[in-house]
């Protein structure tokens, strides 16, 4: 999932290998009473809170693919299974939400749910099996290009369906009442947790996504009805979204403020003084002025009232387009002098105290077994003359010195470290021409087949934690579309594809060395990335702000149970 600054969605119920937790098992996450403590605090029924200097890349279920968008998706849809909070702490493991666990036969290629009886719209529509198979159904559009494409080629149906600008449903997925059946080519060990993301909200045809007589093939930016706790009542691109609460919800999920704003496009200095005098809860992207974090910590130690630090799975880096001439599939030599004269500890302290630590593998140690160093074929350490002479030397002088596009995005951090970067190509004779984005935003012109993106700053986190979803996303050539692209480097590598396709059939230890393995050879081999840190997610909240959560799975504060006094 597309990343922006320091924030990770990431499931940790898996650890190693494809195998399933199922059940509410609490992470045991920190709650904060700021304050003087939530029981002595009245609530305001609005919660407000800031997003700075950027957007969600979408808000249509279909399309959204961000730590951003998944983190408000979480607020406005209830999945077939997912991350209950009904136990007071978010759960890491995917277990039972608007359906019960699937019965599942054939060899684990048919998966039957349940659906739970009750359920309903915001709009007061009830919620059966069919509104989860439209989902499916409008997922599957050619027309749409839906990014859950590249996780869905084993359900039956979805190829013929992704493929032809007729049919307009996914015949492998039947739903019949409360029962909703899913049939499948193969087994797959992460169905579970695949079915848990936003991209399956179930649907209602009393909405603008249905048209009457067929779904939307086409991104939806309005509002519709909601599943979860709360929906979206309005959007403005670019300015703001605001969540009602759902009154005929009755899931698991809790939930305190009837309505949630949040403000877009809004300036680090102005979130920050927001949060500072409790106009803003919080910042959905963390602490807006990482700059102020050692003083933060200082003021208000860790985890214990205002400031707070949670690991992720997040993974900052610089992509490469190999699709453009300076970048070309044969400059091998050049993406590894990149990857040598990348200022790592320059950019980690940007970040922030306790923002992130630096690497050069593209995985997260926690999902490549034995395959794993910080320092693996680069350096962790910032570079000298020498070290950027001799990367001029092993680059050409970045291909004679080229002309490239550098897209990056727009905060305060994400300016600083494009510096840091221009400089660094710089010293490798590259003549950088600087292109700022905002945050989010950046990504839906840079999944554009055929974009005049070089190199862009990025970052990715797990939407499930697993190595395909790393590897058979993010460099599988074979899925590179006209648009909604997640294969930014526009890398189609033979070698890195059919060494994904063996590890993908392993299970358990071996499939996750399998991944480490892969990880390392592409690293010093190919080097689509230059890999810089893994990330917290740091937070600030205002001294207004009550019952803050973290929310492991989704790597954020949990807006459903925040309200602030």
């Amino acid at each position: 999932m597309k990343a922006s600054r320091a924030i990770a969605k990431t499931s940790l119920w898996l650890r190693a290998g494809v195998c399933l937790v199922a059940g509410a098992v609490a992470a045991g996450l920190g709650t904060s009473t700021a304050a003087g403590g939530a029981a002595r605090a009245t609530m305001n029924p609005t919660l407000n809170v800031a997003v700075d200097w950027s957007d969600v890349d979408h808000s249509d279920p279909a399309l959204s693919y961000s730590v951003l968008g998944w983190q408000i998706e979480q607020e406005t849809c209830d999945t077939l299974v997912g991350y209950s909070d009904h136990s007071g702490s978010v759960s890491n493991s995917v277990g039972p939400l608007a359906a019960g666990l699937p019965v599942i036969s054939n060899g684990g290629k048919r998966y039957v749910f349940t659906i739970k009886s009750g359920l309903h719209f915001s709009n007061g529509d009830p919620i059966t099996a069919v509104n989860f198979k439209y989902a499916f159904d409008r997922d599957a559009l050619k027309n749409l290009v839906s990014p859950v494409s590249a996780f869905m080629s084993g359900v039956v149906g979805w190829n013929a369906e992704n493929k032809s600008s007729t049919i307009q449903s996914v015949s492998g997925v039947k739903a019949s009442g409360q029962k909703l059946t899913i049939n499948l080519t193969r087994p797959d060990g992460t169905m579970l947790p695949k079915l848990a993301l936003p991209f399956f909200c179930p649907l209602d045809k009393n909405s603008g996504l249905w048209t009457g007589s067929k779904w939307l093939d086409s991104e939806y930016t309005g509002a519709f009805p909601g599943s979860g706790l709360y929906y979206l009542s309005s959007r403005t691109v670019n300015s703001q979204m605001v969540l009602k609460k759902n009154t005929h919800y009755s899931g698991p999920k809790l939930s305190k403020a009837s309505t949630i704003v949040i403000t877009m496009e809004v300036s680090p200095s102005t979130a920050f003084n927001g949060i500072e005098n409790g106009t803003y809860a919080s910042d959905l992207n963390g602490n807006p002025e990482p700059q102020n974090n050692k003083t933060l910590y200082d003021t208000y130690g860790k985890n214990k009232s205002r400031f707070w630090v949670e690991p992720t799975m997040i993974i900052s880096y610089l992509v490469m387009n190999e699709a453009r001439p300076t970048f070309a599939p044969s400059h091998v030599a050049l993406r590894q002098a990149v990857n040598d004269v990348i200022d790592r500890p320059g950019w980690v302290k940007i970040g922030g105290y306790l923002s992130a630590t630096p690497q050069t593998q593209v995985l997260p140690k926690e999902l490549a077994g034995s395959h794993w160093k910080p320092n693996f074929k680069y350096p962790i350490t910032s570079p000298d003359n020498a070290r950027f002479a001799a990367a001029a030397k092993l680059g050409n002088n970045c291909d004679n010195h080229a002309q490239i596009n550098f897209w990056h995005n727009t905060s305060t951090a994400g300016l600083q470290w494009a510096t840091l970067v221009e400089y660094d190509l710089e010293k490798i004779g590259c003549n950088v021409n600087d292109v700022p984005l905002c945050g989010y935003c950046r990504y839906v012109p840079e999944g554009v087949k055929g974009n005049s993106m070089d190199i862009m700053t990025a970052g990715w986190s797990d939407d499930y934690p697993d190595g395909y979803d790393w590897f058979g996303i993010l460099f599988n050539g074979r899925t590179i579309a006209p648009y909604n692209n997640t294969d930014l480097a526009y890398m189609n590598n033979s070698t890195v594809n059919r060494k994904t396709d063996v590890c993908n059939k392993l299970i358990g230890p071996a499939r996750t060395n399998c991944w480490g393995a892969l990880d390392q050879w592409m690293t010093a081999n190919v080097a689509p990335w230059a890999t810089i840190a893994s990330y917290n997610f740091v937070d600030y909240i205002a001294p207004n702000a009550h019952n803050y959560r973290y929310d492991g799975p989704f790597a954020s504060v949990d807006l459903g149970v925040l309200y602030q006094s």
